[in-house]
């Protein structure tokens, strides 16, 4: 079985009162992850084959070698 890396984007918006823009802000960062998931909505932006990697773990200087060595 192969294993892939699988990216979304979540979409929502919420209509905040608040006295500033950044209270506005704190706001929304204060909800809940059920909050801000309730009625949104989310794509699939790839599937991706991770070959054994996971990105995030590799520095730039490991991505390099590996295409040298290609």
């Amino acid at each position: 079985m192969e294993e892939y890396c699988v990216g979304i984007k979540v979409i929502n918006c919420f209509y905040v009162e608040a006295e500033s823009q950044e209270k506005a802000i704190q706001k929304v960062r204060d909800m809940t992850n059920h909050e801000i998931l309730l009625d949104s909505d989310f794509n699939i932006e790839y599937a991706d084959p991770t070959e054994g990697e996971v990105a995030w773990k590799l520095k730039q200087k490991d991505l390099y070698k590996k295409k040298q060595n290609k």
